[in-house]
């Protein structure tokens, strides 16, 4: 060989193995990096199989418009959701504002024509109904004006953009209850009061509680006391659209015969009692939806009354040594409390709230707190003490717990009752005299798009065939992650494929011809390659 051929051999088999380096890394590079590009399905189906026929492509919505920071349109029969800006809902609002265009989608993912919303004013009105106290949440001070009751770590409040207070609640399946410090108090005749709270707690599968109490309770249950009006606004009560993540404005209007309930000035239901108080405490109480990043944000409260200044305390959360209310001489855990709240406090309360079980004594709840036995009395009068029930009561710490001599802590710090019968210490703290120091910080972002809930079910079964019904819910969510369609799998082989490009949910139903018995799984894609398949295990059995 000559020298030549040999140089030649020689750079073929370096390029040979730079170009093996170059495939490996690109290989690798590809197991690393999954694509960016979305997900896209062809239509398949076995000759056991019968999809639903994709109906022809819908049409836009008729009329769409945007006012006081929502963007609505009316509903588009047959539409699985919608899209706006590139944004998929499935209720026909969305929170926004100007004038974007908005599109119909199908259970197929097919998309209408777009439809261009209309501006129109907003109404501000309600606010001149209120001859009181308008919170707009400017102030992140939040504990000077009310009380949050909540699971710590699992109602965190926040201050969002544009002055809205945020609670996130990652737990799932809570509940945030806000006692406003201002009172309600009422007018002599005609429209006795009114209670207005602009938020998106009461949007699909979530709640709004609106409960008027006279006393100071942190928080009611389940069971209110006999003289306090309770107003629900959830998916029972209709009409009114409310969207996920969309604020609305509440009011619960007090008249001489009833209490009607107002959603953004239209009458949605009515409340046949009259109040037999002429002040209340006002508790919000709101719940997200589950099994979604929990988050409700709050734009105003608004309530009839006195405009003058409330008594402002500084409250310190205490955490009982169990949280088990205990029998009156059974032995306590050797875990207390800091005194340092009480050092330089010239007076100071305990307040607790308790969960009845199923027996015990209320009038007979005492906290041991140090060296004293607190007796507790309740705020509010006409309370249940029927299990589940919910009661907040009180005690005035005494002299010898105040002031620097003493002890730094307090052991132990337990409350007790009579035939206890597994009541729970739901939460208590301290209230000092005092001006609070706590500020907001500032809220989570919004949370991503979720994928739609997938459901899957045999409808109808016979000898030879089967119905097989596929739902992808997503009405809980306040913005949806498009998915590309779903697979089903008969005995861990491919039986159909339905694609869905870009698609926000809806319904779906198959005909399996088949006899015997099969396993069925069925698996939800989605459009973007870097979340996570879902799927459903199905068992037909005959």
């Amino acid at each position: 060989m000559t020298p030549r051929r040999r140089v030649i051999t020689a750079a073929g088999i370096v390029a040979a193995l730079v170009a093996s380096v170059l495939v490996l890394r690109a290989t690798d590079d590809a197991l690393k990096k999954p694509s960016s590009e979305a997900v896209r399905l062809t239509k398949y189906t076995a000759d056991f199989v019968e999809v639903s026929s994709q109906p022809a492509r819908p049409g836009p919505p008729s009329t769409v418009w945007s006012s006081d920071g929502r963007v609505q349109w009316a509903p588009v029969d047959g539409a699985a959701g919608y899209e706006v800006a590139g944004k998929l809902v499935t209720s026909p609002e969305i929170a926004g504002s100007g004038r974007p265009e908005v599109r119909a989608v199908d259970a197929f993912g097919q998309r209408s024509e777009p439809a261009r919303a209309e501006e129109r004013p907003s109404d501000d009105s309600w606010r001149q109904k209120i001859n009181g106290w308008i919170d707009d949440f400017d102030d992140t001070f939040l504990e000077r004006r009310y009380h949050l009751s909540g699971r710590r770590g699992c109602v965190n409040p926040g201050s969002g953009s544009g002055g809205r207070l945020v609670l996130d609640m990652p737990c799932g399946n809570d509940t945030a209850v806000l006692r406003a410090r201002t009172p309600l108090q009422l007018n002599e005749s005609g429209e006795l009061g009114r209670v207005a709270v602009v938020t998106d707690a009461a949007g699909p599968h979530g709640k709004l509680v609106l409960d008027l109490v006279p006393g100071t309770p942190d928080r009611l249950g389940p069971i209110p006391p006999a003289d306090a009006i309770r107003v629900v606004v959830d998916d029972s009560t209709a009409p009114g659209t409310r969207g996920a993540g969309v604020l609305h404005r509440f009011e619960a209007v007090l008249t001489d015969n009833d209490v009607r309930v107002v959603q953004d000035g239209v009458q949605i239901a009515t409340v046949p009692v009259v109040p037999k108080w002429r002040e209340a405490s006002v508790l919000v109480s709101v719940t997200p939806p589950p099994s979604y990043p929990g988050r409700v944000e709050i734009d105003a409260v608004g309530i009839t009354g006195s405009r003058g200044p409330v008594d402002e305390v500084i409250e310190t959360p205490l955490v009982a040594g169990t949280l088990r209310v205990l029998e009156p001489e059974e032995e306590a855990p050797s875990i207390g409390v800091a005194r340092a709240p009480l050092r330089a406090a010239p007076s100071a309360r305990l307040r607790a709230t308790v969960r009845f079980g199923d027996g015990g004594d209320p009038n007979g709840l005492v906290a041991e707190l140090g060296p004293a036995k607190l007796p507790l009395r309740p705020v509010v009068s006409g309370w249940s003490a029927a299990e589940d029930s919910e009661l907040t009561l009180v005690a005035d710490v005494p002299a010898e717990l105040l002031g620097e001599a003493g002890t730094h802590a307090l052991t132990p710090f337990v409350l007790r009752m009579p035939g206890a019968s597994q009541a729970q210490v739901l939460e208590s703290y301290l209230e000092v005299p005092g001006r609070s120091p706590v500020k907001l910080e500032n809220a989570p972002d919004e949370p991503p798009p979720v994928l739609p809930v997938m459901t899957a079910e045999f409808a109808a079964t016979d000898p030879n065939d089967a119905s097989l019904v596929i739902t992808l819910d997503a009405s809980s969510a306040r913005s949806v992650a498009p998915i590309a369609g779903f697979e089903v799998y008969v005995d861990n082989s491919l039986a159909a494929t339905v694609p869905m490009p870009g698609g926000v949910g809806g319904r779906h139903e198959l005909l399996v011809s088949l006899q015997g018995s099969h396993n069925v799984e069925v698996r939800l894609r989605p459009e973007d390659p870097g979340r996570q398949t879902d799927s459903v295990l199905l068992e037909l059995r005959r």
